[in-house]
């Protein structure tokens, strides 16, 4: 048995979590205040020629596309009624996003800047570049219709069904997903909240991906959002600069460090970062 998994004696569980928690982020990590300064940056300029396509999606409606490995993807939304994102390898279909291990390899609940989404075989598939939102929900799941939603309401998991039969993926194929512009909080006992914004949009997510992609996103109000009628959600897809040596999301943690050699051993480059 390892250090790290051997309870230090008279040690309580808290306890022990914290100290497994420093461990996995690096004990003298300056992340936190990194993530922070990058929150309050402004979403960066697009320069017109690496655009390579802009589409808008209407309110309950759903988009799919495909990303090469270091393409940016850019999410604008007028209001936090949730957008739900599903994430699949698109040369090996059978890995995906894994919302389970990114909230547990990263020890926190909160995906936002500077934060990797994972898939099911360890790897990182996406990193969030910004988000002035600041808060995504990895755990409530994707939208079903309400009582009180119209015939002309869409759900999420409908959409993810569409999308994936369109890229030749199959119901089997749709799990879990992350919905961007929600803020869903945990409270201490585990119960799921939804918590007004005291700010108006609009709001922007940056996502750069680190293997070439098949995306879904669904503009159908989250779950647990009060208000049913999202608006249009503005999509850009870009060519985004090169990560750079300090790049937050790569450098951040132990673990997402250990996350990016993964795949960067996939695509042949097998320079540890940790």
């Amino acid at each position: 048995m390892t250090p790290r998994s051997t309870p230090t004696q008279g040690e309580t569980p808290q306890e022990r979590y914290e100290r497994l928690k420093a461990e996995g982020n690096g004990h003298r990590s300056d992340f936190a205040a990194r993530q922070a300064s990058a929150r309050n940056q402004h979403a960066p300029s697009i320069d017109a020629s690496s655009v390579i396509f802009d589409d808008v999606v209407p309110a309950k409606g759903y988009w799919h596309g495909r990303l090469k490995r270091g393409d940016g993807l850019r999410l604008v939304a007028a209001t936090s009624t949730g957008v739900a994102a599903s994430f699949w390898r698109s040369d090996e279909t059978s890995e995906r996003f894994n919302p389970g291990d990114t909230i547990k390899v990263q020890w926190t609940s909160e995906i936002t800047t500077g934060r990797v989404l994972l898939s099911d075989m360890g790897r990182a598939m996406v990193s969030i570049t910004h988000d002035d939102f600041g808060r995504s929900d990895c755990l409530a799941g994707v939208s079903q219709p309400g009582p009180a939603d119209g015939p002309d309401w869409q759900s999420g998991r409908a959409h993810f069904l569409r999308a994936a039969l369109k890229n030749g993926l199959t119901k089997r194929d749709v799990g879990p997903c992350i919905s961007f512009f929600a803020p869903v909080a945990v409270a201490a006992g585990g119960k799921l909240t939804w918590q007004d914004q005291p700010c108006s949009g609009p709001f922007t997510v940056d996502l750069r991906a680190e293997m070439d992609l098949i995306v879904a996103l669904s503009n159908s109000a989250h779950p647990m959002s009060p208000d049913r009628d999202p608006l249009p959600l503005t999509v850009t897809q870009f060519r985004a600069p090169p990560a750079a040596e300090d790049d937050l999301a790569r450098t951040g943690t132990v673990e997402a460090r250990r996350a990016f050699e993964n795949t960067d051993a996939l695509f042949g480059d097998r320079k540890r970062l940790s």
